[in-house]
């Protein structure tokens, strides 16, 4: 009997345990009064970049309330959005609306107690700054997570200020030394790829400054290497950065028409040791995916169609776009725009987005890849990118733009890794604020394209 009695006391804590879990996974992936638009289902909308009829200076005025004269910074992006959610301006409200149907905005803080002695060696790292020392006192955290792509950052200035451990010879010295090194016997070089290197079933594929490859050692069943060849992955002229994906665009038709079901065009592609690249020599890997994207795009795929069904169609990528351009962290390079956007999964990653794969895109790479290694003295990266299915006709548009996501590894002579159990299984925590990225981005490709 008193089993039966405990039967439906157990059932009831059950549900409202599970009611409890649903109400807060709710709370954080949609919230319906941030929804974008209305709640009727239309056809989804083709991606495009949208135009501003105001410019990032104008939000930065009359909706952050923040002087041309002063600059943007991250740890002030809640007020911002507080300001422009509170505006009597209708395109500021929407912008917030539009922020909040993407984003959870939180502002948390962290506080220490000190002992005197730990005291004086925490003023050895931060150089005797009183100001730091009262920011590592009480320590602003700001963090921004996707409701759809359930990416997340996790914003701490402090945490750029941890005391590193500096190599003795240069990372420039480094890696001009690997490079020059792994010359000798290389497999990619000169002819050697003729004989050190596998070919496609349909033969292999030659365009004058690159080849194809077929991966000895596959993770898919259509898996090839796109070689320049340019021995120094870090410095490549545009001309050979578009002869490489002209290339991949070729391998990616010729795949998909001997097997049409293999639609969702993914690359990859590192350099140097530090990134987990296994030959020096410049190459990215090409697959062809069978019906669906590898799970971390598939994963963006599946959040954007969510967004359009909760958002009276809205394009997910479009209003990605639009939001960072407003925010003032974007820099157009023609059609295609280079995204320092606010999830990435370490300090120095940035997205470049485009309608298609084209000049523009490949320029804006080349761009980023000369700011990061000629300015900011970085030298391994890994890069992701995908493109819209193989099978969706033009005159249906499709949801997906040209992604591209590069972080740079920083430093490549570092004995310490750049990804550790947070980044891997967390969320990323990041501590170079967005804005100098941007400013340090754009300082250096504007210099460029004088």
């Amino acid at each position: 009997m008193q089993l039966r009695r405990d039967v439906p006391i157990f059932f009831f804590l059950l549900i409202t345990i599970f009611l409890l879990i649903l109400l807060f996974q709710l709370h954080y992936t949609v919230d319906p009064s941030t929804r974008a638009g209305l709640s009727k289902l239309i056809k989804n909308q083709k991606f495009r970049i949208l135009t501003n009829k105001y410019s990032s200076l104008w939000y930065q005025t009359n909706c952050f309330q923040v002087q041309q004269s002063q600059k943007l910074v991250l740890e002030k992006l809640p007020e911002y959005l507080k300001n422009s959610h509170s505006s009597k301006n209708e395109i500021c409200r929407q912008f917030a609306t539009i922020f909040n149907a993407l984003f959870h905005l939180d502002e948390i803080y962290g506080s220490l107690k000190l002992s005197p002695i730990y005291l004086k060696k925490i003023n050895q790292w931060l150089n005797n700054n009183d100001v730091l020392l009262e920011q590592i006192r009480k320590q602003r955290i700001i963090k921004v997570y996707n409701r759809y792509t359930h990416e997340e950052m996790l914003y701490n200035y402090m945490r750029s200020q941890r005391p590193q451990t500096k190599s003795e010879i240069s990372s420039e010295s480094y890696t001009s030394k690997l490079l020059e090194d792994s010359k000798k016997n290389c497999d990619f070089c000169g002819k050697n790829y003729l004989n050190s290197t596998a070919e496609d079933t349909f033969g292999r594929l030659e365009h004058r400054l690159s080849y194809t490859a077929a991966n000895t050692f596959k993770y898919d069943r259509w898996h090839t290497l796109i070689v320049s060849r340019n021995h120094d992955t870090l410095h490549l002229t545009e001309d050979e950065i578009v002869d490489m994906f002209e290339l991949t665009k070729e391998w990616f038709r010729k795949a998909h028409s001997i097997e049409p079901m293999y639609t969702c065009p993914e690359m990859i592609w590192d350099a140097m040791p530090k990134s987990g690249a296994s030959q020096m020599h410049t190459h990215l890997q090409a697959s062809l995916g069978f019906d669906i994207y590898y799970g971390n795009i598939e994963r963006i795929r599946q959040g954007a169609r969510l967004y359009a069904q909760l958002n009276n169609g809205r394009n997910y990528y479009s209003d990605y776009l639009s939001i960072h351009q407003k925010l003032g962290l974007t820099i157009p390079i023609g059609n295609a725009h280079i995204v320092v956007h606010l999830t990435p999964i370490k300090d120095l990653e940035i997205m470049i987005m485009g309608e298609k794969l084209e000049r523009n895109f490949y320029k804006a790479l080349h761009l980023v890849f000369r700011t990061f290694v000629d300015d900011l003295n970085e030298y391994s990266f890994s890069l992701g990118m995908y493109l819209p299915p193989m099978n969706e006709s033009s005159s249906n548009g499709h949801d997906i733009p040209v992604v591209c996501r590069l972080v740079f590894r920083n430093p490549v002579t570092n004995l310490r890794s750049d990804i550790n159990g947070l980044d891997l299984y967390t969320s990323s925590v990041i501590g170079k604020d967005r804005y100098i990225l941007h400013q340090q981005l754009k300082d250096s490709i504007y210099k460029r394209l004088k």
